[in-house]
């Protein structure tokens, strides 16, 4: 089999026409290949491929298996130089993907290298950030949600970093990256211990222990339409979020630093507590719809 330049992988959990715009994307700026994993869902967003020709196929395991377990699954179908994992509600601003494999292969130690990534109102979403400092944890954690100028979640998201340049980076989103695939390969790709949330942070700090350096480019743009699956499910995604946060700790604290975990849990409980009570506030202040002609 000839090796593809760059294929991607694209999870799809009922993402609706989303995914068919991404899909487009993709292919209009360069993509050989778009492998498609669809998560078990149930508003059939992935049956346009029939249509689509050979450069798109669609794998369905059958159930949901989370984000890393089917990114892998989908990057053990494919056959190229580099691979790119994304969510199915983005689009690729044209020149983007040539923009992140020269990034890329201009640092020959560089294994990863994520976008600028635009909400979809064109504001910029901090998708490039630090490996936070015990401090900038709990501070983040909790007053991110309340009052998220603050200084902790300032540094944590890198708010004070022109997001146009390019540059070495802690770790970047997984909603949009590009990879070498060797170096993905070497790696195990996603760790599958993560359902939803902090498999990318997770697989950053990887790469970086096993010698090589994640970029951001901000020449690069994809946009986002952030949070479809959250906002349908806003407690399941919250539990989903909170518990991948303990499980990034538990890996990441070894030897003499397991006693930084008690801290961490009570920070992680206060995050999801103040998390939940802004969802039922938000709910609570809903009105509900009225028929205008009483």
């Amino acid at each position: 089999m000839v090796e593809r330049r760059v294929e991607a992988v694209v999870v799809n959990y009922n993402a609706g026409r989303q995914l068919e715009v991404a899909v487009n994307s993709l292919i209009a700026d360069g993509v050989d290949k778009v492998w498609i994993v669809d998560n078990a869902s149930d508003d059939n967003s992935s049956g346009f491929a029939a249509e689509a020709g050979e450069a798109v196929s669609v794998l369905k395991p059958g159930k949901n298996l989370g984000y890393g377990r089917a990114a892998n699954f989908g990057f053990s179908h494919t056959n190229s130089q580099y691979v790119i994992v994304s969510n199915p509600d983005i689009e690729v601003l044209p020149g983007s993907i040539q923009s992140l494999i020269g990034e890329l292969e201009r640092d020959r130690d560089c294994g990863l290298v994520g976008p600028r990534i635009e909400n979809a109102d064109g504001s910029t979403y901090p998708s490039v950030r630090h490996f936070p400092s015990l401090l900038d944890a709990a501070g983040h954690a909790l007053f991110g949600q309340v009052f998220p100028n603050n200084p902790f979640t300032r540094r944590y998201r890198m708010l004070g970093v022109d997001h146009c340049d390019s540059f070495e980076a802690d770790w970047v989103s997984g909603a949009f990256l590009l990879a070498s695939s060797e170096v993905f390969r070497k790696v195990g790709g996603f760790s599958e211990k993560f359902f939803m949330y902090l498999e990318d942070v997770y697989l950053c700090r990887t790469i970086a222990e096993r010698g090589y350096t994640v970029r951001f480019c901000g020449q690069a743009v994809v946009r986002h339409e952030q949070g479809l699956t959250t906002a349908s499910r806003p407690t399941r995604m919250l539990l989903a979020h909170h518990r991948s946060l303990w499980t990034y700790a538990k890996l990441t604290k070894k030897g003499l630093r397991k006693v930084e975990l008690l801290p961490i849990g009570i920070g992680i409980l206060a995050r999801l507590l103040i998390s939940l009570s802004l969802v039922i506030f938000k709910q609570g202040v809903k009105k509900p719809e009225t028929d205008s002609t009483k």
